[in-house]
């Protein structure tokens, strides 16, 4: 049994919804697949509630958002009856959307609660398309949401986890019963439900995580998971065209690199499969014939070599000083509780005797400082800030027992003149990081590229 799950930019036109299509029907396994909102969609939905509307706006989302769906229905499936089904079932979500919008637009306030119930809406108008594509094609296609279903959550808007045991209660009876009746689930990634009903969403690209919380309810054998790339690459090939595909990586160095960056992947996914040894396949919707990537529990392990580098862009340093700030017991639980209390997510942190200093995301520089400012404890004797970082991951299944690795990056960097800032090592067996100026990003990526690669 395989679950299958399909990104956005594969169901944007009719054409390639139906190389989807192609994909599914390839062998008769049973399989469930999980699906993202159309490209584009859940950010109109955000851009939408980020501002006061009137009510003239919220009816001409709604014809919009109806427009795009009914276009990709009616160039994408054949029989008229189906698609009429298909359209009475996108009008009933979208009444239920557009009731909402009006509701914010009366109130003019988004709670985290609403955010969430909105915006997992793409999700809830692409099955619909998905499943009227393959029931258009002899596939007894059944759309079903997340919610619906049962995917649990700990209940936290906005980057939800999911409860895995809660979840496989719930979803594997469903299941069962329609695959016992020869259908096929074609399920809502992105978001599900907590304990009290409130929809909550995992984050972007969070329908990776929906399935692979699925496959571990399920004991999938195989998650494949297919994007517009041929799988995960030796670096980002904006900065180094030739970029070298990956053929495998352990699970460890694939939630590293997609921690640190790497887009390919959500950083959670990983885990739902691990906890079940399910293998990870990432491929091409687009090239479905190239091999991609596998994420299993062991990777090719390279010795002196590294496997891949992530980037991450737009981050700052914020550097906590005070007597002993570094030595001082619960200094560093105050700091990081302070800020984890306002979503503010720490990548890094690095200690000494009189400074404690944060990697953090640069839009919450500002609100990071004044929340450390307000310490009343009184061990902070000054805090100062820097923008405009970057930062480079470098993983690879040796990397904990390979020797010379980090002269061979280091050295390879200081030949193009950079400047190194903070410096994480040890903290994983694959994989170590380091920050430079964002100016310098590409020429230090390049360069250790170049060292490892060869090109």
């Amino acid at each position: 049994m395989r679950v299958l799950k399909f990104g956005g930019s594969s169901l944007k036109t009719a054409p390639s919804m139906l190389e989807v299509g192609q994909i599914i029907m390839t062998d008769k396994e049973r399989k469930v697949v999980v699906v993202s909102a159309v490209s584009g969609v859940t950010e109109s939905l955000l851009q939408f509630i980020a501002q006061p509307r009137k009510e003239a706006e919220v009816r001409e989302f709604i014809k919009k958002t109806r427009d795009l769906h009914a276009k990709l229905i009616d160039e994408a499936v054949r029989s008229e009856k189906i698609k009429e089904d298909a359209a009475a079932r996108l009008d009933k979500k979208l009444e239920k959307l557009e009731r909402m919008l009006y509701g914010i637009s009366y109130l003019e306030e988004v709670t985290p609660k609403t955010k969430d119930f909105v915006q997992c809406y793409g999700e809830r108008l692409s099955v619909i398309l998905v499943a009227a594509m393959l029931k258009d094609q002899g596939v007894k296609a059944v759309p079903c949401d997340a919610d619906e279903l049962g995917i649990m959550t700990d209940g936290v808007f906005g980057a939800a986890t999911a409860d895995l045991d809660a979840t496989r209660w719930s979803i594997v009876p469903k299941i069962q019963e329609m695959f016992y009746n020869g259908e096929m689930p074609i399920v809502t990634g992105f978001f599900g439900v907590g304990q009290d009903g409130s929809v909550t969403v995992f984050g972007r690209n969070g329908s990776d995580y929906s399935a692979a919380a699925i496959a571990n309810a399920l004991d999938a054998e195989v998650l494949e998971i297919w994007k517009d790339v041929d799988g995960f690459l030796s670096v980002d090939p904006k900065i180094v065209p030739k970029a070298v595909p990956i053929k495998t990586l352990s699970y460890d160095e694939a939630a590293e690199l997609a921690y640190f960056g790497a887009k390919v992947l959500h950083p959670m996914t990983v885990e739902p499969a691990r906890a079940k040894n399910i293998v990870i396949k990432v491929k091409n919707v687009f090239n479905p014939k190239a091999e991609g990537t596998s994420i299993q529990q062991k990777g090719d392990e390279q010795i002196e070599c590294i496997k891949s580098i992530s980037c991450m862009r737009n981050l700052a340093i914020i550097k906590v000083f005070g007597e002993g700030a570094g030595y001082r017991t619960g200094v560093m639980t105050v700091i990081s509780q302070k800020l984890s209390d306002a979503d503010v997510n720490i990548y890094s942190a690095v200690t000494s005797q009189t400074c404690i200093a944060l990697l953090i995301d640069k839009k919450d520089l500002g609100l990071s400082r004044k929340l450390l400012e307000d310490i009343k404890e009184g061990f902070i004797s000054r805090i100062e800030t820097s923008e405009d970082w970057a930062l480079l991951c470098i993983v690879g299944e040796g990397l904990g027992q390979s020797k010379g690795i980090a002269s061979r990056v280091f050295n390879a960097v200081a030949m193009e003149n950079v400047s190194v800032g903070l410096i994480s090592a040890g903290a994983s067996l694959v994989a170590y990081h380091f920050t430079v100026h964002l100016k310098d990003l590409e020429r230090a990526t390049r360069a250790v590229h170049q060292e490892f690669f060869g090109c």
